[in-house]
């Protein structure tokens, strides 16, 4: 058929992918490196400037009206882009030089939304006339816009690196970027330094460059080496927090004021977390919050402290768990040009001395630019004094010509043919009025004349020499610092301003018990009378209640060999059924909890002279091996630890930790009792498949078993057909272990093994006294 091609739907999604992603890296999401700008950015300034002229000494705009401008001229993308752009660029909190001057509610830094573009006003900032000025000096480009209509700048004439100064973000097809507001001031400073010494290093321009120069203050605490590499890098994460002060209230009151928050932190959201802190108790030194920001002392949250409280620990504890400190991740990358100057490409990890050599390339072609167009504007001017001179001289002979000619285009050839003019000159005769040229007086012609020329040579001498211009530059650098002079915001800490976190400092010390049901949920109460007066789901039971402090940590041990620590702090709380214990760790598909082990001294020793207390495990598979608790003691992640090794189809079966007991009796389904010491299973330093306790062979298993020598040394034993039997120490000869055992009945199979009853802990008598070892029926073992 006609007209109709056959292509590769592979090739030609790859190509229009390739297509769009350029088009969304180069014409919306990353900024150039010049000016600093997305071109939404750029020509919603150009049409303020241009269009409007809504510039600083201007009276206000509506803002629908300037929305409603860029969109039918140069940004068909949709009026809530271009508002939310114009938002941006207002806001002080978000922009450290903000470009846009808002009239009207632009939101706030509590997160609240700015009002409808039909209520509020704009125009430009000071600020952005340095960006805009020199467009009327024809030193920058222009394209058509998208209807063909209009001409929009490529790029705009920056005086200053806007996009070091207000910083940006964006995310394109496969890259993004995320660049920090720095000082004003303290950029042109660097500006300045690599103009002097074009080979200064990164290191060298961090003597101006702080760092990071956030509108909301705060301070960044990472060190100076770390700084230098994400600033040689182009990337790394800048560590941010909110700056605080402590106030005497009297009479032994006293309170927090946070003075500064990170930057790009919802200060409302903020406060609702850190009341929810209050509300829940989670820190129990802060009494209340209060919003105290007013336009005279700037933001101010007061944080009410209990009485005697340090208040340094109540903000590490807050730096740790809220906003109030936040990792800024710091990714240089923008649009820059090729050796062309034109072609814009998108480049990442740029250095600091990168994007300021960027930017002043461009301002040398920018101001050589100005300055050709200045000079040609010079030399249109000499050229007409030059034609004035010349018919001065001889005004009357020129005015009989022009009196004797039949029209202007007459006398425009016969002045020519007489005087030698061309045709601009002889135009500019012509267009002045007779009167005024017969008043003129040669000598301020001439003065004119000469002024002119001397700056004409001025200006062809610093064309002509590159350390000239480079020279008026770093004058204007100095010039405009000098006209605004920001003050640093945020402020680089110093070591003694690290708060060091210690999570044990916020945890009030009491007696706890957790309690642990078959079904996997958690919960932690203080006293219980009894293990049926505590509530669990209808079908649940309890399997184990473990004695600790809320200082202590509590390990819970799973079939598939994996073990989990929390601090019994973070069990939940509740007189309820609790928590499951998969919202808080990632047990495995069909895990089942075995044992749980405290880490409190008082049950479980720690620092035992021969590396123990030790944790005695059996696989179904028949191994047994110790492993220290100590690898237990400390939180773990979601993810837990390995505590043994297991072969495809193998599981733990028995976890128990070991104190005073000297031997082991394991069972086997098919009937088996082995008895062994305990010294003869090797201790191991991290999770191994250990040693063989019992042969199982033909199918056997191993179910379980007891440790000898201890208060509960029986192992109790249900059978398939539904019986108890019980074996003490005694029923059952020590032998070595890797044997099949004894078998007590010829055709008696096992089915479990019974637990241990489950003893409380009577804390009343326990406190104060000496550490007593653990026993299961301490809820040490499930």
């Amino acid at each position: 058929m006609a007209g109709v091609q056959t292509v590769s739907i592979a090739q030609e999604v790859r190509t229009r992918f390739i297509r769009y992603a350029m088009s969304v890296v180069t014409g919306r999401a990353l900024p150039d490196v010049r000016d600093g700008l997305k071109p939404v950015q750029r020509r919603i300034l150009f049409t303020m400037y241009n269009d409007s002229n809504l510039t600083f000494d201007r009276k206000a705009a509506k803002s629908a009206q300037i929305v409603g401008d860029v969109m039918g001229r140069y940004h068909p993308h949709g009026d809530g882009a271009i508002y939310d752009a114009m938002v941006r660029l207002s806001q002080e909190w978000v922009m450290r030089v903000p470009l846009v001057h808002g009239e009207g509610n632009f939101g706030s830094v509590d997160g609240d939304p700015p009002a409808a573009y039909r209520y509020t006003e704009a125009k430009l900032s000071a600020v952005a006339g340095n960006l805009l000025g020199e467009l009327d000096f024809e030193t920058i480009d222009y394209r058509d816009n998208y209807a063909g209509n209009r001409r929009e700048p490529v790029v705009l004439p920056a005086q200053f690196p806007n996009l070091l100064v207000n910083g940006t973000s964006g995310i394109a097809v496969g890259m993004a970027t995320n660049i920090p507001p720095h000082n004003f001031a303290e950029v042109l400073k660097a500006c300045v330094v690599l103009i002097d010494n074009p080979d200064a290093t990164v290191a060298v321009l961090m003597e101006k460059v702080k760092g990071p120069d956030f509108p909301l203050g705060g301070k960044i605490v990472t060190d100076r080496a770390t700084l230098r590499k994400i600033y040689e890098t182009g990337s790394g994460s800048i560590k941010v927090q909110g700056e605080w002060k402590e106030e005497d209230l009297g009479r032994g009151k006293s309170q927090i004021v946070v003075t500064s928050i990170p930057y790009g932190v919802d200060k409302g959201e903020l406060e609702k977390t850190i009341g929810g802190m209050i509300e829940d108790r989670k820190l129990p030194q802060l009494l209340g919050l209060s919003n105290e920001t007013n336009d005279k002392e700037g933001l101010r949250i007061t944080l009410e402290l209990r009485p005697n409280t340090d208040p340094a620990l109540v903000m590490a504890y807050l730096y740790k768990h809220t906003d109030l400190q936040k990792n800024f991740a710091y990714n240089m990358t923008a649009l820059v040009p090729l050796e062309d100057g034109k072609t814009m490409v998108p480049r990442d990890g740029l250095s600091l001395k990168d994007i300021l050599q960027h930017f002043l390339d461009f301002r040398f072609a920018t101001v050589k630019r100005r300055f050709e167009y200045h000079l040609r504007v010079l030399r249109r001017r000499i050229h007409i004094l030059e034609g004035f001179a010349v018919i001065f001289n001889a005004l009357d002979r020129a005015i009989k010509l022009i009196r004797e000619s039949s029209g202007k285009a007459d006398a425009a050839e016969k002045l020519k043919a007489a005087f030698k003019l061309d045709d601009e000159q002889t135009t500019a005769v012509l267009d002045a009025q007779l009167y005024k040229i017969a008043q003129m007086e040669i000598q301020k012609i001439l003065e004119e004349l000469a002024e002119k020329r001397k700056e004409a040579a001025k200006i062809e001498a610093i064309l002509a020499s590159k350390k000239k211009l480079w020279g008026v530059i770093r004058d204007e650098f100095e010039a405009l610092t000098a006209r605004f002079p920001e003050r640093r915001k945020t402020r680089m800490a110093q070591d003694e301003d690290v708060l060091e976190f210690d999570e044990e400092a916020y945890i009030v010390r009491e007696n706890a018990n957790v309690v642990l049901t078959r079904n996997g949920w958690l919960k932690r109460v203080g006293r219980l009378q009894s293990v049926e007066s505590t509530r669990v789901k209808e079908g649940d039971e309890v399997v184990a209640v473990i004695p600790a402090s809320t200082l202590d940590h509590v390990a819970f041990f799973t079939d598939d060999g994996a073990a989990y620590t929390m601090r019994v702090n973070e069990v939940p709380a509740t007189t309820g059924h609790g928590e499951p214990i998969t919202k808080y760790f990632k047990l495995a598909d069909g895990a089942k909890v075995i044992a749980a082990v405290t880490t409190d001294p008082r049950f479980t020793p720690a620092d035992v002279p021969d590396g123990g207390p030790y944790l005695l495990v059996a696989t179904s598979a028949g191994n047994v091996l110790r492993i220290p608790v100590a690898l237990f003691r400390t939180e773990s992640t979601k993810a837990g630890r390995r505590f043994v090794k297991l072969d495809d189809g193998d599981k733990a079966v028995m976890a128990k930790l070991v104190g005073a007991e000297t031997g082991v009796m394991l069972a086997s389904a098919g009937g088996h009792l082995i008895h062994f010491s305990i010294d003869s299973v090797n201790v191991v330093s991290g999770a191994a498949k250990g040693v063989i306790g019992i042969k199982v062979e033909g199918g056997d298993t191993c179910i379980g078993g007891v440790l000898v020598g201890g208060r509960f040394d029986k192992l109790q034993l249900e059978t398939e057909a539904g019986k108890e039997q019980e074996f003490g120490p005694g029923a059952i000869k020590v032998q070595n272990r890797g044997g099949k055992g004894e078998k007590p009945g010829v055709r008696t199979k096992f089915a479990r093994v019974l637990p241990p009853p489950i003893e409380l802990v009577n804390w009343d008598e326990l406190d104060g006294k000496a550490p007593r070892k653990a026993a299961e029926g301490d809820g040490a073992s499930a």
